[in-house]
């Protein structure tokens, strides 16, 4: 344990409370922790705003997932037609 986290454990310990110890980023900040400004809660502070964009992407990528996954469940034989036309490597 590095002593910034023992510090805060003894810290703790003698009746503190809210401590919180950053050891390898913000990740392990508990929301609510810290006051802050703005929707963005302080563990998502350091990823220069991947957080908001991630999101997005994900619904996206994940919408066209499931509907290429449909695709090949209810139209096997056109999925079968389609990929033939994209050579295996």
């Amino acid at each position: 344990m590095s002593r910034s986290a023992a510090a805060a454990k003894e810290l703790e310990q003698a009746g503190f409370q809210n401590i919180a110890c950053i050891t390898s980023g913000l990740q392990s900040v508990t929301p609510g922790t810290f006051d802050s400004i703005g929707s963005t809660e302080l563990q998502n502070a350091g990823k220069a705003g991947l957080v908001t964009v991630q999101g997005k992407i994900s619904a996206v990528l994940g919408t066209v997932l499931v509907c290429a996954f449909l695709f090949v469940t209810f139209f096997p034989e056109q999925a079968e037609k389609l990929l033939q036309i994209f050579p295996a490597s």
